[in-house]
């Protein structure tokens, strides 16, 4: 079992069980985990469980997410691991009890994207800097899930998906600038791979991409108004 242990100044002030899929932190009430300060957006954090992990995303808060003093869009969560929300302290802690190996919970945090500087400092790197997915990656499921709304999730299960407002659109995407294919993600040897089509701004962790780009797990990617993070399930 994984849980968020609430603190401000060293004061305990609730635990919060992680299972049963995501959990949002935020000011406002329709949170799962409130947090009451200014500094806090109303909807400023999610932890989603993928398989045996679980991963913090910022979702776009005006002051930030940190863990272990790092700030972060997006971070794979380990026991122990210290999230700063405003000025309260969430604690991240797994059971060992409960099937999880000393060892696991002894591996580092992995920060899939730090955003310290602003969006310069997250630019994603052309697809000959990535380095080929190793063939795990397709044993599993790739999917887009929202990071703002209800949460849904789209699978990547052809081998050209749609983004757009079109009838021909795989993920629909709305807005009146929205074209009818705004992107395309396509399944290759090398992994998946996004792509602007005509004049679509499309942005990953922030950065507006240019041409082809090969998504590496949790990226967060920005299709007009739809805000969406990659990743594999189980």
């Amino acid at each position: 079992m994984a849980q968020l242990t609430l603190k401000f100044k060293e004061m305990v002030l609730k635990e919060f069980s992680l299972d049963g899929g995501s959990k949002t932190i935020g000011r406002e009430l329709g949170n799962d985990i409130v947090v009451e300060n200014l500094l806090v957006s109303g909807y400023h954090a999610r932890v989603d469980e993928a398989g045996n992990d679980y991963i913090l995303t910022d979702l776009q808060s005006k002051n930030g997410t940190f863990v272990n003093s790092e700030r972060v869009t997006s971070a794979k969560l380990k026991h122990g691991d210290q999230i700063l929300i405003g000025k309260h302290l969430l604690v991240f802690g797994l059971d060992v009890a409960e099937g999880t190996e000393e060892k696991n919970l002894a591996e580092p945090t992995m920060f899939i994207e730090v955003a310290q500087g602003g969006p310069e400092a997250a630019t994603p790197k052309p697809d000959a800097a990535h380095e080929t997915s190793s063939n795990s990656s397709f044993e599993r499921t790739a999917v887009l899930s929202l990071i703002t709304g209800n949460s849904e999730e789209y699978k990547i299960n052809k081998k050209l998906i749609k983004l757009g407002k079109g009838h021909e659109a795989d993920i629909h995407i709305g807005g009146l600038l929205t074209p009818k294919v705004a992107a395309t993600i396509s399944t290759r040897p090398t992994g998946y791979h996004l792509t602007p089509v005509g004049r679509t701004k499309v942005k990953v962790n922030g950065t507006q991409i240019q041409g082809s780009y090969r998504l590496k797990e949790f990226d967060t990617v920005e299709v007009g108004p739809l805000c969406m993070q990659f990743y594999y399930k189980s």
